[in-house]
């Protein structure tokens, strides 16, 4: 008994390394694309802000076209393929962004953003393959737990990087990082065949599920805070506090401290009440904004992101836990796909709409511009999350 209980827990520890090390290479390498490519168009090409925000929604746009229309429709044997050749064309799109200029940069986001809409899914899908709730949630937890790894290390290391080295040479240090993907991808775990066939995995059919609304609202009420953060706050930090690429850079690292310690506790204790979670959540979100608005310094505004951060820790790993317990397992990689996917076609638009809006007012008054959208989705996400009995389990 001993020996078979040793067994299961070496297998668990083996999924939850590749899954670990999977997550870091996409998650940390994926968010410097996020980050310095606003930068890099900047300083190099001179973008303006709505510009920069179209390149934006160029990125995440072709993530959706991947995750909605092709990774949902496919089984799982093909689906793995594709996540293997995903992986290594996304890694050569490193070099590529070294290479490019104002126009073919265009293209190079394009085909970064396509390939990550076969990664990030999957992910989450086998994180997710286990029957028992507590070791499934944990799991999930610490998917999440990852991705918030990836982004307090990351920014780290590319500040780091920028004392030394340009923009554009970043890239090519992150062409490392990446590459764990490619080198893992061939034993990361798929679902069984017989789970897929002959079940109805439609938009329609998933959207049914009030726990797919929760997960998708709940989500939303931080996306658009992440996404000006994600997009500006580099920017914001140079222009308001005059810091230097580094310090810009090394800015996300302040924000992610907070949103991995949130994480771990989702992951040492998995969440029994949801639905109170996502409340303090918003809470801090609106807190954590409105301190960033009438922030007199960068020492205050790293007060304002450090309460953002938790939140942001919450959040996703909040709404992935919903889609767990709502779905069952022949139904999941569809519910995952269709949430990352609507979340990244809401995430295109948004860099685009925030960046006319911060033409239109200023990067300081965006923080406060976008508070009445936040409450808005959180009235409409407690509407559903009455009604889904699974938030809240004993």
């Amino acid at each position: 008994m001993d020996n078979k209980s040793s067994d299961v827990n070496n297998i668990l520890i083996s999924i939850a390394i590749v899954i670990i090390l999977i997550t870091f290479g996409v998650r940390a390498s994926n968010n410097m694309i996020g980050t310095t490519m606003p930068l890099l168009a900047k300083k190099l090409f001179n973008f303006n802000n709505t510009k920069i925000g179209l390149l934006a929604t160029i990125f995440m746009g072709f993530t959706f076209i991947m995750s909605n229309f092709i990774n949902t429709k496919i089984k799982s044997k093909t689906r793995k393929k594709l996540f293997i050749i995903s992986s290594i064309i996304y890694t050569l799109t490193f070099p590529l962004f070294y290479m490019s200029n104002q126009i073919t940069i265009w293209l190079v986001a394009a085909l970064a953003g396509f390939t990550i809409g076969a990664l990030m899914p999957n992910l989450i899908t086998s994180a997710g393959l286990f029957e028992d709730r507590r070791i499934r949630e944990r799991m999930l937890a610490i998917y999440s737990l990852s991705l918030s790894t990836s982004l307090l290390i990351g920014p780290a290391i590319e500040g780091f990087i920028l004392r030394y080295y340009t923009l554009r040479q970043s890239f090519l240090f992150f062409t490392i990082i990446s590459a764990l993907v490619p080198v893992l991808s061939p034993f990361l775990r798929f679902p069984d065949e017989d789970h897929e066939s002959k079940i109805d995995t439609s938009f329609g059919k998933i959207l049914k599920n009030n726990g797919f609304k929760v997960a998708l609202l709940n989500n939303l009420t931080y996306q658009v805070p992440f996404a000006f953060i994600l997009t500006f706050d580099g920017i914001y930090a140079e222009n308001v506090f005059h810091a230097s690429n580094s310090i810009a850079i090394l800015l996300y690292s302040v924000f992610f401290i907070t949103s991995f310690l949130g994480r771990l506790l989702l992951a040492i204790r998995p969440p029994s009440n949801i639905k109170l979670l996502i409340e303090t959540s918003v809470t801090l979100t609106i807190i954590g904004l409105i301190v960033a608005f009438l922030s007199p310094n960068i020492y205050i505004f790293v007060v304002a992101l450090l309460i953002l951060g938790i939140p942001h820790g919450f959040t996703y790993t909040l709404s992935i836990i919903t889609l767990s317990r709502t779905f069952d397992i022949n139904l999941r990689n569809a519910a995952n796909s269709y949430f990352f996917s609507t979340m990244m076609v809401i995430g295109a638009i948004l860099p685009s709409l925030l960046g006319i809006l911060v033409d239109i007012t200023s990067l300081r008054i965006g923080f406060i511009a976008i508070l009445p959208i936040i409450i808005a989705v959180f009235y409409v996400t407690e509407i559903y999350s009455r009604k889904t009995k699974e938030l809240k389990v004993y």
